[in-house]
């Protein structure tokens, strides 16, 4: 039996968290033989195969189902003996951010912050995933730096820092042929047909008031994101309701007006939310400042 590294618990983690082999490999800028190699060692080391191949993923034993969060840990402290202290330049920095996103702050923030970096910090590199179920969990492993969105579920351990106050409004087509007004009435807004979205972040405040007042869309479409719904309200009579930001950055394409709805919706703050694990390090303290001063009212 030989002392396992860090490289091998890395590689023992990679192949875990991907189920692949080759995509360890990938995301850990080795060749295939030689992670092979590797897991080969691990195997022996634990006297257990590790992996298993099952409908061609590979699929973790029971034993490395047991060695798994330790192995988390280990990483996760390494991690921050790593950080500690370490001197942050964004200007030669080649660190790469990991940040959870809403699928309207990729149209609406997201543009902005890449065009910061691109002038302020060059070699920074970005990885958005969404927000969902996991994020949390993901954000006090180390594996997302900063959410920045409605997460009214995170606990403690979390820090937070209100960006803005959102507000929902209405859009519809330049060209809808009953809506002339700038105001829906409450008639209005209940015979007409709705795109609703599937959505994250403050979309259940709009769920909620709608059920309290009693209102009960007539729902033309149902859409995953808030991705595509300015061009199916654009190109129908339906109408949408939306964060306000989102409207305004679909409004500069045309072909939308935007209505003020005929109830008052309560307002959200989008927010964002680190985990206590890098309040102090320095490259996260400079991702909060930047998007504080970039998205901040």
């Amino acid at each position: 039996m030989f002392d396992l590294d860090t490289r091998l618990l890395q590689i023992f983690f990679e192949i875990y968290k991907h189920s692949s082999v080759s995509k360890a490999a990938e995301q850990l800028e080795i060749g295939q033989p030689t992670l092979s190699i590797a897991l080969n060692k691990l195997r022996e080391h634990f006297q257990d195969p590790l992996f298993v191949r099952i409908e061609n993923k590979m699929q973790p034993t029971e034993l490395s189902k047991q060695i798994y969060p330790l192995v988390v840990e280990i990483l996760n402290r390494l991690k921050l003996v790593q950080n500690y202290n370490i001197e942050f330049d964004p200007q030669t920095s080649n660190y790469q951010f990991k940040i959870s996103m809403t699928d309207i702050s990729h149209l609406v923030l997201l543009p902005k912050l890449i065009n910061y970096l691109r002038a302020h910090a060059p070699n920074i590199r970005l990885e958005i995933v969404p927000i969902d179920a996991n994020t949390p969990v993901m954000m006090s492993n180390g594996d997302i730096d900063l959410a920045i969105g409605f997460l009214p579920q995170l606990e403690a351990g979390f820090y937070q820092q209100t960006l803005f106050q959102q507000r929902y409004i209405c859009i519809a087509s330049k060209e809808h042929p009953r809506l002339t007004g700038t105001t829906l009435s409450d008639q209005e807004f209940r015979q007409e047909l709705h795109v609703d979205i599937f959505a994250t972040g403050g979309h259940y405040v709009l769920e909620h008031e709608l059920q309290k007042l009693g209102v009960n869309r007539n729902i033309l479409v149902r859409l995953p994101s808030y991705l595509g719904v300015g061009l199916v309200v654009q190109d129908t009579d339906a109408i949408a309701t939306i964060p306000h930001y989102l409207s305004q950055v679909l409004l500069v394409r045309g072909g939308l007006k935007v209505l003020e709805p005929p109830y008052h919706f309560p307002t959200y703050s989008v927010k964002q939310h680190w985990h206590a694990r890098v309040h102090q390090t320095p490259s996260n303290q400079w991702l909060r400042r930047v998007c504080f001063e970039l998205f901040s009212e």
